[in-house]
């Protein structure tokens, strides 16, 4: 089901941006909103990037180690932490889950702790968590500074077993803001095996429909990808405005050969 919901099991590195190299938690699909973009569809734009990265518990002091007063680690030894010194910024980090009992009752558990930094304006700093395109803002008003919000929705599962979690951050001043987050969980029934795979709609927030897209690159994206799969794998598709890009989610062991 969930994967690397404590942020334990690891993670790869983005390709630079500039001298920034950022952290994509292993299972998680870890995206950005480009500085001059839209903050996820409002009036406010992007103006950097911010840093992604683990801490470990050896990294903090003891006061935000696990079990202590003002704990960073909520779960395992390892926090995901989301940064900027100075620029607006909005960060997603998104997950497929698939193999879920289609009709029954799951809930997701989202902690995220932010540091306001004495910003004064309760909308400078937002988290939200969105499922299958469900969700909502929390401003930082209602999430308070330097303690953890548990954002928590429970949801009836779909027809095809799949949940599609996003996490989104975002910072709107140019003033500094630092995210933690930690403890995902997902408590939801596993399916027979069995169900009728069908297309699913993910929700793009990075890319605006219509309006950050180039009509000219929008035109040239492939109308069909082909893939042949191994016997007793199956397939879930999924439709995303994020042009010229093919996600391919593989069990360990599996290899994946571009022809």
């Amino acid at each position: 089901m969930l994967k690397n919901g404590t942020f334990t099991e690891g993670w790869m590195d983005m390709p630079p941006y500039g001298n920034l190299i950022n952290q994509q938690p292993n299972g998680w699909i870890l995206r950005w909103v480009e500085p001059g973009n839209s903050l996820f569809g409002a009036g406010d734009k992007a103006q950097g990037v911010p840093e992604c990265v683990h801490k470990l518990a050896k990294q903090l002091p003891p006061n935000e180690q696990l079990g202590a007063k003002d704990a960073l680690i909520l779960a395992g030894d390892v926090t995901y932490k989301v940064f900027h010194a100075g620029s607006p910024f909005g960060v997603e980090l998104k997950q497929v889950v698939t193999g879920l009992k289609p009709g029954s009752e799951a809930t997701l558990t989202v902690p995220i702790l932010v540091v306001l930094n004495n910003d004064p304006d309760p909308y400078g700093a937002e988290s939200g968590v969105w499922i299958n395109g469900q969700g909502k803002w929390v401003n930082g008003g209602e999430m308070g500074n330097r303690r953890w919000h548990h954002h928590q929705q429970t949801f009836t599962v779909p027809d095809n077993g799949t949940a599609i979690i996003e996490i989104r951050l975002k910072s709107k001043w140019a003033r500094p803001k630092d995210f933690f987050i930690d403890g995902i969980t997902l408590e939801a029934e596993a399916g027979s095996g069995d169900e009728t795979i069908i297309p699913t709609i993910l929700p793009d927030p990075i890319m605006i429909p219509d309006r950050d897209k180039d009509p000219a690159t929008a035109a040239s994206t492939p109308k069909t990808v082909k893939i042949q799969l191994p016997e007793g794998m199956k397939l879930v598709t999924a439709v995303s405005n994020e042009i010229n890009t093919v996600v391919l989610v593989v069990p360990p062991g599996v290899s994946v050969e571009n022809s």
